[in-house]
């Protein structure tokens, strides 16, 4: 159906009146995600990336750096952090960001049109747009493709296996000098995402650092330039916190 181009609510109402199980909380919208992060890929799909090596997986982890000590080894204070000063941090200056409350209810406005409404919503695409509208692989005009998203600003990792302190050690390992992790967010359920600062990367060096990353776990749908990522200390549609567990310094 997504790739018939439905909408995603007449996708998320059939599947509820017509599926023959019991629906997860957030089922559907989450396969939306997936499937459209794939069709926006368009021809990045075909990239291959490393498989997890299940034995450097367990070496990293064996002694992690646990969520409680991430948040510890914050150079920022995260208590004086909300959403909006994250993105303000993140994203200085005016420039156009695509945010949503879900995958079927977004916009792409200047950041400043979203003051006020970041703690509320849960997406964010993690680069600045280029233009307002783009056009979808199907031809239709959205504020959300691949088409209108700008240069990479920053790549975000994301974790689903293990536990959460398995995640905060993964991404502690991925930090590096070259490679800064600047902030880390609870997806306030099972995984972290982790945002480092890549703008104006060569193709080849992101490639490196996300292989790196995918052979130690990470998804491989968080390439996609496009994909939306949890919003720093934002709220899930379930009213449950993305609470932001580390913010660096290395962006003042």
């Amino acid at each position: 159906m997504v790739d018939a181009d439905i909408d995603d609510v007449d996708i998320v109402k059939y599947c509820e009146e017509n599926c023959s199980r019991s629906l997860q909380p957030n089922e559907v919208q989450n396969a939306i995600v997936s499937r459209r992060g794939q069709l926006q890929r368009g021809d990045q799909q075909n990239l291959s990336w490393h498989k997890p090596n299940q034995d450097h997986i367990a070496e990293i982890i064996e002694n992690p750096t646990s969520v409680n000590s991430l948040f510890k080894l914050s150079p920022m204070p995260l208590e004086e952090y909300d959403s909006e000063k994250i993105i303000d941090y993140l994203f200085p200056g005016n420039p156009l960001l695509c945010c949503g409350a879900s995958t079927y209810t977004f916009a792409t406005r200047p950041r400043e049109e979203w003051r006020g409404k970041l703690g509320n919503l849960q997406l964010i695409v993690p680069s600045p747009m280029s233009e307002i509208y783009g056009t979808t692989q199907a031809g239709k005009r959205s504020m959300h493709t691949l088409d209108n998203t700008g240069p990479r600003q920053y790549l975000v990792v994301e974790f689903d296996e293990g536990t959460h302190d398995n995640h905060a050690a993964l991404l502690w390992h991925l930090n590096t000098g070259l490679t800064p992790l600047i902030c880390a967010v609870s997806s306030g359920n099972k995984s972290l995402h982790g945002w480092f600062h890549v703008a104006n990367w060569e193709e080849d060096r992101l490639r490196a650092f996300f292989n790196r990353a995918t052979q130690i776990g990470a998804d491989p749908a968080t390439w996609t330039k496009s994909q939306f990522v949890r919003m720093p200390d934002g709220t899930r549609s379930n009213g449950s916190k993305q609470t932001t567990i580390y913010l660096s310094d290395k962006l003042l």
